[in-house]
């Protein structure tokens, strides 16, 4: 079967996530929930003592290289996030007045509201247009940057054949892995050349909120038009060696990167490690749960209004000192033996619960459930 202009086909019924309120209804796709839930909590498992871990273990036991992979696997949250915004918008038909007006008007209320509230309530802090333009999280501007560039990616996808998806994403690969093993050496490279290569940058993170969009529609596109099952499994397959080869080359990377350079690229290296590792749990998850239900506690209303709130448990996280009160608080009632890995995972446990419901209880509010 030959495809012509693959993305236009991409179908939308279950690429919907309908209002949590709809939570019952067959056509909602749980998959995209999930994904959201488990990225919100890889998003505070990177900002835990869990992050450093390894330095509280033994050097190359296993605890210590599951730490390192971990310390990697967790920058997988903000691009699942990207991820599931391609899935979710890449496919509609808008005009920028609408992106403008429904979309970005959005998230700079909540750039305004958040800028507000940082000046009024953090001692010390910067003016209101500085802290707008530069003091809140990167996400929230490389959101911004994505709904500006929608209109084209839009063009872009709507006019990709299914081999223009293949050599995206094989080309990505390559970039992302290539980096990811010569990051640790710029040192080397910059003293041999003379100067600064480009991938002792950020490239990989500055370009999160284009690519991982792009690869999310690619991945249901193949996932919708393709009816064999084996080719499904075989793609998952792929992915998943590709996610253990990436986080293993990572974790030798990274230490080496600590004992060469004081793990002055540690940060790059992990950025830089995620392009398998997100695809894997993207696809698998999608493939995994779309067109089902879950049938356990958090069915129905419960797991569609946990997703709905990871946005503003997302700004909680990243713009207040709440997460350090509450490990603290949980590293006070655990003993010293317990050590500080099950300590950050039941403080990141009650987080997700405690974040929860404050945004709960504040999308009762008709104008605030609007933008949260």
């Amino acid at each position: 079967m030959k495809f012509i202009h693959w993305g236009k086909h991409i179908m939308t019924n279950t690429a919907k996530t309908p209002h949590p309120a709809t939570a019952g209804h067959s056509e909602r796709n749980i998959s995209f929930d999930l994904i959201r839930i488990l990225a919100i909590f890889l998003v505070m498992y990177n900002h835990r003592e869990t992050y450093i871990f390894y330095h509280h273990v033994p050097h190359m036991g296993l605890r210590y290289i599951l730490s390192m992979c971990g310390a990697a696997f967790c920058k997988c949250g903000p691009p699942l996030f990207f991820m599931v915004s391609g899935a979710l918008i890449l496919h509609k038909k808008e005009s920028f007045r609408k992106i403008f007006q429904h979309r970005i008007l959005r998230i700079l209320i909540v750039m305004v509201i958040v800028s507000i509230l940082m000046v009024t309530l953090i001692p010390d802090s910067d003016p209101f247009f500085k802290t707008f333009f530069s003091g809140l999280n990167w996400y929230l501007y490389a959101y911004v940057g994505f709904l500006l560039m929608l209109p084209f990616l839009r063009i872009l996808v709507n006019h990709m054949t299914k081999k223009d998806m293949k050599m995206f994403f094989i080309l990505t690969a390559i970039a992302y892995s290539v980096s990811e093993i010569l990051i640790p050496f710029t040192s080397a490279v910059e003293a041999f050349t003379g100067f600064m290569p480009i991938f002792s940058s950020p490239f990989g993170s500055s370009c999160w909120n284009l690519v991982f969009p792009i690869l999310a529609y690619c991945l249901i596109s193949f996932s919708k038009h393709e009816e064999d099952p084996t080719r499904k499994k075989r793609i998952l397959l792929v992915l998943l060696l590709g996610t253990i080869a990436s986080l293993i080359i990572a974790m030798l990377l990274m230490n080496y990167d600590l004992t060469a350079n004081h793990g002055e690229y540690l940060e790059l290296i992990a950025q830089h490690a995620i392009l398998f590792p997100c695809c894997f749990v993207f696809y698998g998850l999608y493939e995994g749960f779309s067109g089902r239900s879950i049938r356990l506690l958090f069915s129905g209303k419960v797991l569609a209004e946990l997703s709905a709130a990871t946005f503003g448990m997302f700004l909680i996280e990243t713009h207040t000192s709440f997460s350090r009160q509450i490990f603290e608080f949980v590293a006070s009632w655990f003993p010293h033996a317990a050590g500080p890995y099950l300590c950050s995972l039941v403080s990141i446990v009650l987080q997700l619960l405690l974040y929860f419901l404050v945004i709960f209880a504040l999308r009762r509010i008709p104008p605030l459930r609007k933008i949260l």
